[in-house]
């Protein structure tokens, strides 16, 4: 016999049971002790000694008979034993000679086994045939193999373009802040390649060794998306642009749209600019003018007592001087050298170099950055976090700090708390009035044709006001809930921060008192507290 891992056979005798161990040859590995009596309890010997038999194997050099146990037992068959991989795609059986004079299994036997632990595809004729014609204990042998799943592969779009241009203030190594390199806009060329969709393959399904089914994993599947002034190929795989202009991805949508450039500055000689885009202004913008864009507003000069609103972001090179009746709105980001007595209100982040006397609301975050980065006076609200070098000053400057509750949630929590006190004083005088007409009723008293109409009307309207109320207090509660809870908010002191600043994260008040530098404030337990960075 051919055989490469070592393996035991039993001999049963009449005073006893004896067992021929083979050495392993080659490479191939030695009898385990533990697999040997795990095999002789199952043919039903329970009396042996496991320390002898432990030291006679593992001795074994060359074929050796050991002495196993007195007890007596029928012949034995060869044996199987089939174990199935986790994932199910392969079925490994390992073989046990049966004992001198016992039986060995026929391709029958070895086919009811497999059957026994539900086996049933994939089972190799081929590893059949061969173990038939050359046995070999002890040792794994593959017997059946599934079917391999083929994953398929998500669909991908490759962009041609900056998705997501930033415009980040450089800090420079003398610790100022240079505003001047900024840029919003894509520009792309007539004809330019956009994005390349390369679509998504199917995958196969498997089977496993049970003859069960094994789905491959789902695909991504995508479509290029896009606005105007784009063309598709005709493979629908690729986008390009038909005109030159301003490239940007919104969401999972490509858009191009012209960028509008004004010459000088935005005054009497242009009047207001709106635009349905993005605005360059390449001078200032004067006191009293707007300028109002669906996309992005970049103004390389001053903005003087203005109002600028953009569905994305603005960018100002040099700065606001607001005289306290300027404004700026942006859909994302707000970006300037410096602001002064304005109004400024950005969804994301407002990134200044300098801000005196201004209110400042931020959906994310406020950051005064810069060698001076100094923010004194006015009220400044974020959604996270504002971070500057140098809070208020010597002078004590009232200075408000709102930080943990995103403004627009405030915003509306203040704006249901008077509507739900009109709703429900105006819900007292409808029934008022109703009851005075119930009233007439019992009374006796006829009511008036417009009077019938006036009581239905109000039967209508109170109950129209009362689902109107349930559902703005349960608005309300939601929105108390989370300026409670939300204490992740938090102020960084980069520097100095003097008496005269309050801050409030979330429900709380900090009112600081003394001069503290290089700080941070933020919740902890029911407090604000202060701590170094």
């Amino acid at each position: 016999m051919k055989y490469t891992n070592g393996f035991f056979q039993l001999d049963i005798r009449e005073d006893g049971v004896y067992a021929h161990i083979y050495p392993a040859k080659e490479k191939g590995k030695p009898v385990v002790v533990q697999e040997f009596a795990e095999y002789i309890e199952k043919c039903g010997i329970s009396e042996y000694d496991l320390p002898e038999l432990n030291k006679a194997i593992n001795n074994v050099t060359e074929k050796t008979v050991v002495f196993v146990s007195k007890e007596k037992i029928s012949e034995v068959p060869e044996t199987a034993k089939v174990r199935v991989t986790s994932d199910r795609m392969m079925a490994i059986i390992r073989f046990y000679p049966p004992s001198l004079n016992g039986k060995y299994m026929t391709e029958r036997d070895i086919m009811n086994e497999l059957s026994l632990v539900n086996v049933t595809y994939g089972i190799s004729e081929k590893v059949l045939k061969a173990y038939m014609a050359g046995r070999q204990f002890c040792r794994d042998i593959p017997i059946a193999k599934g079917k391999a799943v083929v994953q398929g592969k998500d669909a991908v779009i490759k962009y041609f373009f900056q998705t997501n241009p930033t415009a980040k203030p450089q800090l420079l190594e003398d610790g100022t802040v240079d505003f001047h390199q900024l840029n919003l806009f894509t520009s792309v060329k007539n004809g330019d390649l956009l994005a390349e969709l390369t679509p998504d393959v199917p995958g196969e399904p498997g089977i496993d060794v049970f003859g069960n089914p094994v789905t491959p994993f789902k695909v991504n599947k995508k479509s290029l998306k896009y606005g105007r002034n784009i063309r598709i190929s005709e493979d629908q795989t690729k986008i390009y642009s038909e005109v030159d202009g301003d490239v940007k991805l919104e969401g999972d949508t490509v858009f191009v749209s012209n960028t509008y450039t004004v010459p000088a500055d935005v005054d009497a000689s242009t009047g207001d600019i709106q635009y349905n885009g993005n605005v360059v202004v390449t001078g200032n913008v004067r006191a009293g003018f707007n300028v109002e864009a669906t996309g992005d507003i970049q103004v390389n000069g001053v903005v003087e007592g203005a109002t600028l609103k953009a569905g994305g972001s603005i960018v100002l090179k040099q700065g606001v001087q607001g005289m306290s009746k300027g404004k700026l709105e942006a859909g994302k980001d707000i970006i300037t050298k410096f602001i002064e007595s304005c109004f400024v209100q950005a969804t994301g982040i407002i990134n200044t170099g300098s801000s005196l006397h201004s209110d400042l609301i931020a959906g994310e975050k406020v950051i005064v950055s810069g060698k001076k980065g100094f923010l004194i006076g006015g009220n400044v609200s974020a959604g996270k976090r504002i971070e500057a070098s140098v809070f208020g000053n010597k002078m004590n400057t009232n200075t408000v700090l709102k930080v943990g509750v995103k403004p627009e949630v405030m915003e509306r929590f203040k704006e249901l708390t008077a509507i739900i006190k009109e709703e429900k004083e105006e819900i007292i005088e409808q029934k008022q009035t109703l009851e005075t007409l119930k009233k007439k009723l019992k009374e006796g008293q006829k009511l008036l044709p417009n009077q019938i109409v006036l009581a239905k009307q109000l039967g209508e309207t109170l109950k129209s006001l009362g689902e109107k109320l349930e559902k703005d207090s349960e608005e309300y509660t939601l929105l108390k809930e989370e300026i409670e809870e939300n204490t992740k908010g938090k102020v960084v002191v980069n520097h100095t921060i003097y008496p005269g600043v309050h801050i409030y994260i979330s429900n709380r008040v900090y009112p600081v008192k003394d001069i503290r530098s290089r700080c941070q404030f933020r919740i902890d337990g029911a407090d604000i507290v202060s701590t170094g960075i």
